[in-house]
């Protein structure tokens, strides 16, 4: 599948993201909360119960600020881009970002999970620096099937 069509796809905070981040939160929240149930000793409890509590406040604080630096834009595989020069490959991807950074080339997007109806997804520069995106095929199921294609060509 080397000519893969150009698509434009949308990206933005991942429904299903936010759900696995709740579950994990809700989980880690009985653990603490059961964890120290067993425990016979009350300075033990209670300390247990101190630190448990600290641990999941931080990973809480990190969730919240992983979910609301979730990158939002649009993720653009352009099959025309590049050229039939030697040594070139035809097409290329970019990431036009809702923040003002519009057209930023990308060295590599790379599918590193697919759930078939969204898929995370690791977005590379040429500067080396990786986003990490999720995509959903909720956003627009009519180009769905053209990002996965162009993923599977040229991911």
């Amino acid at each position: 599948m080397r000519n893969a069509p150009s698509v434009m796809y949308p990206v933005g905070r991942c429904a299903f993201y936010a759900r696995l981040l709740l579950c994990l939160a809700v989980l880690g929240g009985l653990a603490v909360a059961l964890g120290p149930v067993t425990m016979t000793d009350s300075a033990s409890r209670t300390q247990a119960l101190v630190v448990g509590v600290g641990c999941w406040l931080l990973w809480l604080g990190f969730a919240v600020w992983s979910w609301r630096r979730t990158p939002v834009g649009r993720l653009h595989w352009d099959a025309l881009a590049g050229g039939a020069a030697p040594g070139r490959t035809v097409g290329a991807w970019r990431w036009h970002s809702d923040a003002g950074q519009d057209g930023a080339l990308l060295q590599r997007v790379e599918p590193m999970l697919d759930l078939q109806t969204r898929m995370l997804l690791r977005l590379r520069n040429p500067a080396a620096a990786t986003r990490w995106v999720w995509v959903e095929q909720g956003r627009d199921p009519a180009r769905w099937d053209d990002l996965r294609r162009a993923l599977q060509a040229h991911g």
